[in-house]
């Protein structure tokens, strides 16, 4: 099994990290076929797919296949790759609904069509298609049918909670297919799968784990591993994490461990038993690439899958050696129908589907290796916050622009930052890029204290993505000879990486002005940082923030649009912020009968609004045990003549003056896409 999450060391993750990546270059050269590949098998009349090339098994248009048709549609869903407009959406839907459901010469509602059709129903109407009320009657008829398949029939009484096509025993592989069609349905039709259904699914499937992994220990010749890691699934499927006990887990853990130890020096398995049998042509077994796609998109599975990535690496490897050239693209064929001499669409979507989601588990070890090289934790996605901010946890501020206008920096950043990142996050879960107009990256200025890396902790977790931390000591560790090649490294992991938010910390000296004397080693990091922040900005998969104190001695070209999206300072909070946070404060106030909002009080209302939350916190409870508003005001006073927003630097500039000065340096994202 792989290390990957074991921790390794800065060396072990960089031979990590580069292994990922010759992986990831990989899979992303096959995917780049899938679109054209694909299109070939498409019948333009119904905008299905067809079993096989038209030039191998003519058919006439709108008699597409149906199975196949299912495999595809999942593809497309997933990786919105190859998908139909939502028109072509819509009459694949109606024509699907409304034929027979049968394929391959099965009967009619055979579970083994029900199941791939419902599914596709499913994907058709997340790809733009809508049921009517009779088609969803339809539907509901179906499923019910698919429930009755669940129960014994008399020539097989043991196969109470397995699905079956006679006059074959039931198998874990059409089990899990009915009961994933069943659990897609689950959200328009309550009683799709109900508790009953699912123990009784679930009992079946543990002991049709138990049976093969007992087989597979002792290298019988009737060992099916693909039955052993179906059954697993099935498992996953329908039973929360939280519900199963340490050893369920670990024989859960133990079966998917016994399929990877199955794999061949070919980097494929040994054929499955046979599931059921076409009448017109042949056996049908399980394929290789379907059941990866099932293992890789398992929620509950991927800790256990990702430490495969070595076998799955193998598996990619056997797919240039069995691939089928076409006009355009390539295509793989199942290994089922021997008598036919090129590739399927279902087969071929299986392994873009592979090729898709494996490129998705690489993306996430790929951030968690480059967390370890950092010196972090392993980042993790979560669900994410979304907006508004919580102002509990973060107290809003005021600036102001060079029109004189005044702004709500919480107000800004949600409408103009987080809610865009938030509304376009998905594509970036698939692989793409944030589309153009929505800003990804910031520069957050002002005086120490004022919150600016909490700030950035709280974009974090309103996307749901981890925060890596950065400095110059990650540049500088390897000492200044190994400078060169440590941002050389450091930013191409970077560029790897998606779904983080990354916070550039303490970087004020790398980015000096150019023409300040004596910054050799600044101009060099300027020189070598501008590049490589526009590769970032322009892949999208990131959000870059910058954390300085001192905006005015910024290279001019770094913060020039193009390289940062928005650029805000962040202040004190206001007086209204502190009085909210610390209400024991606002009614000592209200008792010596004080209003800030009156002029008479100004002086004290820009004291209270000049203090840092730590500034303000440290003398709250003063405040709070002053007897009269002379005391109040003299403690107040006190902490304002030595608080940072009004301490002057050398030049005799305070903090506020050096703010006003950068508000033309203010950049705000428009708040809508063009």
């Amino acid at each position: 099994m792989s290390t990957l999450w074991s921790r390794p060391s800065q060396d072990q993750s960089v031979q990590e990290f580069d292994s990922l990546e010759t992986l990831r270059h990989l899979l992303d050269e096959t995917l780049s076929y899938a679109e054209d590949s694909l299109q070939q098998y498409r019948d333009e009349t119904s905008g299905g797919w067809y079993h096989l090339l038209p030039s191998l098994e003519p058919k006439p248009p709108g008699d597409f296949s149906r199975a196949s048709s299912a495999t595809c549609l999942a593809f497309a869903r997933a990786a919105r790759i190859a998908s139909p407009t939502p028109a072509e959406a819509q009459n694949l839907l109606d024509r699907t609904v409304e034929t027979n459901w049968s394929s391959a010469g099965l009967d009619e509602d055979n579970p083994f069509t029900v199941s791939f059709l419902l599914e596709a129903l499913d994907d058709l109407i997340a790809l733009g298609g809508s049921a009517s009320e009779e088609q969803l009657t339809r539907i509901r008829s179906k499923i019910v049918a698919l429930k009755q398949a669940f129960e014994p029939s008399a020539k097989r009484p043991d196969d109470d909670g397995g699905i079956a096509v006679d006059p074959y025993p039931a198998t874990a592989f059409l089990t899990y297919k009915a009961v994933r069609a069943l659990s897609a349905w689950r959200s328009r039709f309550e009683d799709a799968l109900d508790s009953v259904l699912t123990d009784r699914a679930r009992r079946w499937a543990q002991a049709c784990l138990h049976a093969e992994s007992v087989l597979v220990t002792s290298r019988s010749d009737a060992a099916d591993v693909f039955e052993l890691a179906y059954a697993a699934l099935t498992i996953s499927r329908i039973t929360p994490l939280r519900e199963l006990t340490p050893p369920q887990r670990e024989v859960l853990s133990f079966a998917i461990d016994q399929f990877f130890a199955a794999q061949m020096e070919t980097g494929t398995w040994p054929r499955s038993r046979p599931l059921f049998h076409y009448p017109k042509v042949g056996d049908a077994y399980c394929y290789d690439y379907e059941l990866l796609v099932a293992l890789l998109d398992d929620e509950q599975l991927r800790p256990v899958v990702i430490g495969y990535l070595p076998a799955l690496r193998k598996a990619t490897d056997a797919l240039e050696r069995r691939r089928f050239p076409l006009a355009q693209g390539y295509g793989w064929a199942s290994g089922h129908l021997r008598q036919f001499n090129g590739a399927e669409s279902w087969s071929t979507a299986s392994v873009f589907h592979f090729c898709y989601s494996l490129e998705r588990l690489v993306a996430d070890a790929t951030r968690a290796a480059v967390f370890t090289y950092i010196g972090d934790r392993a980042g993790e996605i979560g669900p994410g916050t979304g907006c508004p901010i919580d102002r509990t946890k973060f107290l809003d501020s005021t600036f102001e622009t060079a029109d004189n206008a005044q702004h709500s920096l919480i107000d800004e950043l949600e409408n103009r930052f987080l809610a865009p990142l938030a509304e376009h996050a998905t594509p970036v879960a698939r692989g793409r890029g944030f589309p153009k107009g929505v800003p990804t990256s910031a520069i957050l200025f002002g005086p120490p204290g004022t919150s600016k890396t909490q700030l950035a902790s709280i974009v974090s977790d309103v996307l749901g993505w981890p925060l890596l931390k950065i400095d110059p000591s990650h540049l500088t560790r390897g000492g200044l000879d190994l400078l060169h090649a440590e941002a050389y490294r450091l930013f191409g992991m970077l560029h790897a990486t998606e779904r983080s938010v990354v916070l550039l910390d303490e970087f004020d000296e790398l980015v000096r002005e150019r023409e300040m004397p004596n910054e050799v080693l600044s101009r060099f990091l300027t020189t070598a940082m501008l590049p490589k922040l526009a590769a970032l900005s322009d892949r999208r998969r990131l959000v870059i923030l910058l954390a300085t104190n001192h905006l005015e001695n910024f290279d001019i070209a770094i913060s020039r649009p193009g390289r940062f999206d928005m650029i805000v300072p962040v202040n004190p909070p206001t007086w209204q912020e502190k009085l909210r946070h610390w209400p024991e404060v606002s009614a000592k106030l209200d008792t010596f009968d004080v209003n800030l909002e009156l002029a008479k009080y100004a002086n004290l209302a820009t004291q209270l609004n000049d203090l840092t939350y730590g500034e303000f916190d440290n003398i709250s409870r003063d405040l709070v045990a002053s007897v009269d508003l002379s005391k109040f005001d003299q403690r107040l006073r006190s902490a304002h003549d030595s608080c940072t927003l009004i301490q002057k630097d050398d030049n005799g500039r305070s903090w506020k003056d050096r703010i006003a000065d950068q508000k033309a340096k203010i950049r705000l994202p428009r708040t809508s896409l063009m």
